[in-house]
């Protein structure tokens, strides 16, 4: 199972963190902008308004995952909207 994913670009010299993905955790919030996640079967990215479900059927590959199984956008964040 996938844990964490991120993403790395170097650019003369400089690292830039394009995407960090981690496991869903009880204390994540989707906020009022909703958030991206990605699901841990095809990878692929989904945004979501609210976290009030148990499982959840990828649109992409229809395998459904509980929750937890999820990778959350950590960058999409209030200081940082996408």
């Amino acid at each position: 199972m996938i844990t964490g994913s991120k993403h790395v670009s170097v650019r003369n010299g400089k690292q830039f963190l394009l995407e960090d993905y981690a496991l869903i955790e009880k204390r994540d919030r989707a906020g009022h902008n909703g958030k991206n996640i990605k699901c841990p079967h095809c990878e692929k990215v989904d945004r979501i308004n609210n976290l009030r479900w148990k499982t959840k059927t990828c649109k992409f590959c229809l395998v459904e995952s509980t929750k937890y199984e999820w990778l959350i956008d950590q960058l999409d964040t209030w200081r940082t909207p996408r």
